[in-house]
């Protein structure tokens, strides 16, 4: 079977890193696949030169004369394309879709989504639920490996890592996990918090915002003896993300909400658990037996950030995280070492089994089987 593709596929968002799944696991299954790329994110994904070659040699500038278009994007931006199947792939991080969102969805033939919340959410803004099918976003564990080496530089020896990956927008709920750590530990206690991040509304790859708002907090708490702060906030290459992971005895991440949280499973597949906040899509992957799940104080109504999501957030609610639990959460993975890597042990073991890249195409191959003809 033919497939045309329309997505992003040479950045480091989490559209483009699905779309590079989902294209390199449907080749080695023998489909034949062309690339009309987009951009999305200014932020290079450092691919290695042989992949990054293969993917130019898919792209065009004209879809395959027959065969499915899969479209992976926000959904607002979804095109039909006549006489042909038309399959888009989107996620969003909030309890509802904008209008005009549905409505771009309900003009494809397929609606896939990685999560049963989104899939929830979808249905109930009026999305057909016959044409949305789950497609989780499966990762390359291979790649991300308890046996990858660690970032060299960190120098955290013998503390407690923390590991986070993630831009630096408001929906990442940074204030809460910078605040929480902040009030729970000082420099006295063997712990530290590293954070991979970028601007990617005002790119400020010197981090000049984020270690600016670190020590506004640090000067109104009063804290004389903060704790270690690494914040990363350089480019990595391809092949140093997973060194992050490894590099952490735990992953946390406070956020509001999540389209799918594929950092979290990312370092799920590095063999260390999880922290998140119990609400959204990650729910599919992370709970209490493999990791830890953040109590939600209230779900709140997303204001205007002045950001060009505001229109489709409109009117839709995120969860604010407790502050207190996540206090509580590093301070009991901290204390309870053994207990963290059992947990990540066992992460491990069921990212390899559902949602490893060839369990995705697992799913995928029915649901294009199913149009054939």
């Amino acid at each position: 079977m033919k497939l045309t593709f329309k997505c992003p596929v040479f950045d480091a968002s989490g559209y483009a890193e699905a779309a590079r799944n989902l294209i390199f696991g449907l080749l080695e299954r023998g489909y034949l696949i062309r690339i009309l790329p987009r951009d999305w994110s200014q932020l290079d994904s450092g691919l290695p030169p042989v992949q990054k070659k293969k993917l130019l040699d898919l792209c065009g500038s004209d879809s395959f004369s027959a065969g499915p278009v899969i479209q992976i994007c926000e959904a607002q931006d979804f095109r039909l394309y006549p006489g042909r199947v038309n399959i888009g792939m989107t996620m969003l991080e909030c309890d509802r879709l904008p209008p005009h969102w549905a409505k771009k969805c309900n003009q494809m033939d397929q609606v896939w989504t990685p999560s049963t919340f989104n899939r929830n959410t979808f249905t109930a803004s009026g999305v057909d639920p016959e044409k949305i099918k789950v497609v989780p976003i499966g990762i390359n564990a291979d790649r991300f490996h308890p046996a990858v080496p660690p970032l060299s530089y960190l120098k955290t020896q013998g503390r407690f890592v923390f590991v986070s990956n993630f831009e630096w927008v408001p929906r990442k709920g940074y204030e809460f996990l910078l605040q929480a750590y902040l009030e729970e530990f000082t420099y006295e206690d063997p712990v530290a918090l590293v954070i991979k991040t970028y601007d990617g509304s005002d790119f400020d790859p010197n981090g000049s915002k984020m270690h600016r708002l670190w020590n506004e907090m640090i000067q109104r708490s009063g804290n004389k003896q903060p704790p270690r702060l690494h914040l990363i906030t350089h480019g990595m290459n391809y092949e140093e993300i997973p060194s992050l992971y490894t590099a952490g005895d735990c992953y946390i991440i406070s956020t509001r909400g999540e389209g799918w949280n594929l950092p979290a499973l990312e370092a799920m597949a590095s063999g260390i658990p999880v922290i998140t906040t119990n609400w959204s899509a990650h729910l599919d992957f992370v709970n209490e037996a493999n990791g830890y799940l953040i109590q939600v104080e209230k779900l709140e109504e997303i204001p205007a950030l002045g950001i060009p999501n505001d229109e489709i957030y409109q009117g839709s609610h995120w969860a604010v995280p407790s502050l207190p639990d996540i206090r509580r959460l590093m301070r009991y993975t901290m204390e309870h070492p053994e207990e963290v890597r059992a947990k990540g042990k066992l992460a491990r073991e069921q990212v390899i089994r559902r949602w490893s890249t060839p369990s995705m195409i697992d799913q995928v191959i029915p649901l294009l089987r199913s149009l054939e003809g």
